[in-house]
C-alpha cells in the first residue's frame, strides 16, 4: 500500500505543471550520458524515468539504439510520442515503477536514468532493478543531483515547508558518493562516479521563479499543500532568495549552476 500511495502521489506531481517545457533545462545532460556509455546503433536501451524522452530516449534512438522509455507518469508519453515522431524515430513507451521494472533479467545492453530513479522511495530496490535488467557485460548510467549546492539547498528548502513522510529517505541521499557506491555494491555492481554540472538559464530570477511555479510538477504539488495554508507566497520568496545566491550573469539573463553525479558501470 505504501508503494501504491507513493506512485499515485508521484504521478500526480509529475503530471501537473508542464514537464515537457521544463525538461529543456536538463536536456544537455543526455549527450553527456550517451557519450559516456558509448550508445550506438543496435543497442537495446532502457531509459528509466524518461519523462517525455527529450533527454535520453529520443536522442538515443537517433543514434540507432532500440529504445524503451519507462516512467511512472504515462501522462508524459503523449509529448514523447510527438517528439519522437517529429524526430523520425521509434520509441516504446512503458508505464513502470523504477523499483519494480516489468522487464526480464539482463534484457538491455544499456540502462539509463537521468534524475528519475533517484525519486523512487526505496533506493536500494531502485538500484537493484537497474542492475537486474542490464546485461552482465552491459552499461549503466545514472545521474542524480548532488546533496550540496543548488539542488541540495532546494531539497532542504522544500522539506522545511513540507517534511518527508515518516520513514522516508530523501532523494538527496543519491547525491552522496559513498551512498551511491553502497547502493550499487549491494546490487553486485562496481561503479565509477564523476561530478558534472549543467546550467539552468533564465531571463531573470523572477522569470526562474515563475517558470518553476508554472512548469515544474513538484512545485505544483507543493502549491496545492501550501496555498490553502497561506504559505505559498512565503515559499516562493524563500525560493527566490535561494536563486539569488546561486545566480550568475549569463548573456541577457542568468545561469543557475546545478551540480550532479554521473554514476556509471561497465562504461
Amino acid at each position: 500500500m505504501a508503494d501504491d500511495d507513493h506512485r499515485r502521489r508521484a504521478r500526480r506531481a509529475w503530471a501537473s505543471g508542464d514537464w515537457d517545457a521544463f525538461s529543456h533545462h536538463v536536456a544537455p545532460v543526455g549527450a553527456v550520458v550517451l557519450d559516456r556509455v558509448r550508445v550506438a546503433a543496435g543497442d537495446a536501451l532502457l531509459d528509466v524515468g524518461a519523462g517525455s524522452g527529450g533527454t535520453i530516449a529520443i536522442p538515443a534512438a537517433q543514434r540507432g539504439a532500440q529504445v524503451v522509455a519507462s516512467d511512472v507518469t504515462p501522462e508524459l508519453f503523449d509529448h514523447g510520442r510527438r517528439r519522437a515522431a517529429a524526430a523520425g524515430v521509434e520509441v516504446e513507451w512503458v508505464e513502470a515503477d523504477a523499483q519494480d521494472l516489468p522487464f526480464p533479467d539482463a534484457r538491455f545492453d544499456v540502462v539509463t536514468s537521468t534524475f528519475g530513479a533517484m525519486f523512487a522511495p526505496d533506493h536500494r530496490r531502485a538500484a537493484a532493478e537497474l542492475v537486474r535488467v542490464c546485461r552482465p557485460d552491459g552499461r549503466i548510467a545514472v545521474t542524480t543531483w548532488t546533496a550540496d549546492g543548488y539542488a541540495g539547498d532546494l531539497f532542504a528548502l522544500s522539506s522545511s515547508y513540507v517534511p518527508l513522510r515518516p520513514g522516508a529517505v530523501s532523494p538527496q541521499a543519491w547525491g552522496e558518493e559513498a551512498n551511491v557506491e553502497a547502493l550499487f555494491a549491494a546490487a553486485g555492481a562496481e561503479v565509477a562516479i564523476t561530478r558534472e554540472r549543467v546550467d539552468f538559464r533564465f531571463g531573470s530570477v523572477s522569470d526562474a521563479v515563475a517558470t518553476y511555479a508554472e512548469q515544474f510538477g513538484p512545485f505544483t504539488a507543493l502549491r496545492a499543500i501550501l496555498q490553502p495554508q497561506g504559505r505559498w507566497e512565503a515559499y516562493l520568496a524563500d525560493f527566490g532568495g535561494l536563486l539569488e545566491r546561486y545566480a550568475s550573469p549569463a548573456g541577457d539573463g542568468i545561469a543557475i549552476r546545478c551540480d550532479y553525479l554521473l554514476t556509471t558501470s561497465g562504461a
